[in-house]
This record gives structure tokens, sequence and C-alpha cells, in this order.
């Protein structure tokens, strides 16, 4: 038995210990998310566009996370709405600054790993670096989003006196809470996943000049940029339109 296979196991019998009933839809939700993500590969594989592919798997890791996991109610159809109002605006906005910067396909240093692979894809790399950095930042905009939405619903439901600045001033303390460790944990994410390519580029004794022209540091941190914008943005966009839905009792 693998190491994965027992660290797996653990995981399950944690959640099951924890979360009893509940573990039983966050492990088959979290199987389907893997079997969106590798229906995403496989889409890919057979030359669909890429841009509707990554949005409809997206969208689909947003019903199952929202929906299944979380239930289906008013705090999941809040955030379901953000999220889905922050996917197309994120998008329309970044996807120039992708274009701009131009670090999408392999870099240099990539380049004698990958010399016995065919390059001949049917998949243009400036799309696939889009679709890249959405389901990147899925998980945190989901859990960022389900998060204040939570808690502005908890606030709401038991203080129905609140006028809607008073409702919006609470859910946006709990927005900056959460805002502080976000942003830590964004950061030990890019150290995490960048620390081989860190460690090689200072091996390599990099001029800053250098490094700032690498396609492989840049890609890295534009990644980790526009997912940690992505995570900070949608808090006070979750914060103003659940108080908003829930202030106006609407989907009650």
């Amino acid at each position: 038995m693998s190491v994965l296979i027992c660290l797996t196991l653990i995981l399950m019998g944690l959640m099951l210990l924890i979360f009893q009933k509940s573990a039983i839809y966050m492990i088959t939700g979290t199987f389907a998310n893997f079997v969106l993500f590798i229906l995403l590969l496989y889409l890919f594989s057979k030359g669909l566009p890429v841009y509707p592919v990554t949005f409809l798997i997206f969208l689909g890791v947003t019903v199952v996370t929202l929906f299944y996991i979380n239930d289906f109610n008013q705090k999941t159809k809040a955030a379901f709405l953000c999220v889905l109002f922050f996917l197309v605006a994120f998008t329309l906005v970044t996807l120039p600054l992708i274009q701009l910067v131009k670090v999408h396909g392999f870099a240099i240093e990539e380049l004698d790993e990958l010399q016995m692979m065919d390059f001949s894809v049917s998949v243009p790399f400036a799309a696939l670096n889009l679709s890249i950095i959405l389901m990147s930042f899925s998980g945190a905009v989901i859990d960022s989003s389900i998060a204040v939405s939570s808690s502005t619903y908890e606030i709401y439901r038991r203080t129905e006196k609140l006028t809607f600045k008073e409702l919006v001033a609470s859910s946006m303390t709990v927005v900056h809470e959460i805002l502080s460790s976000t942003i830590n944990t964004l950061l030990f994410a890019f150290m995490g996943s960048s620390l081989a390519l860190i460690i090689w580029i200072q091996d390599l004794n990099y001029s800053f000049l250098e490094i700032i022209n690498s396609k492989a540091f840049v890609g890295e941190l534009l990644i980790s940029l526009l997912t940690g914008m992505a995570a900070v943005i949608i808090l006070p966009i979750t914060s103003l339109v659940s108080s908003y839905i829930f202030y106006h009792q609407y989907f009650k």
C-alpha cells in the first residue's frame, strides 16, 4: 500500500470521526470535483474550446462544493451568485493582462526535460494558461465566499433588527478577520509550491534582471498574485451582496 493511499484513508477516517454523516458528502464531493478535473483534461484532449470548457467545469466545481457539500440554502445561493459574477468580471479584466505578459508555454528551464515529448498539441497555450489560473483560484474563491456568506447570514438571523448599513458593517468585520489569515495562507502556499524553483534560481545565481525576465518565475508569481487578488476581492463582494440578499429576504 502506497503512502498516498495510506494518507487518503487516514484523512477519510478523521473526516468520518469528526464530521460523522456530513463527512460522506465531503468525501463524495471531493471525488466528484476530481472527476470534473479529469473531465476537463479529457475535453481538452478532444480539441474542445478551452474557455467555455473551463467555465463549465468551474461552475460544476462550484455547484458541487456549495450545493452538494454545503446543502442548498440561502447562504449557498448567495455565495453562488457572488462566485458567478466574480468569475465573469475577473476573467474579463485579467484576460488582457495574461495576454500582455506572455508567460504561457514552456520556460527555457523546462526544455531539457521535454525533448522527448511531442509538442504538436492542438490546445492554445495562451488559453490553457487562463484555464490554469481559473482552476487555481477556484477553491480559494469558493471557500472565501461561503465563509463570508455563512457569517453574514448568522449575524442577520440572530440580530434581525439591524439596519442594512449595520449588517454590512458587521459583515465587513468578519471580512477583515478572514482577510488577515487568507493573506498569510496564500503567501506560504506560494512559497511552498515554488520552493524548488526558488532554490534552483538561487543555485544558478540568477541576477535580479534574469529573475524578473524568467518565464518560469513570472508565471508562478502571476498565478499566485491573481489567486491572491481573487481570494481578497471576493470577500467584500460577498459581504455586500449577501447582506443585501438577506436583508431584503431574497431566496427565502
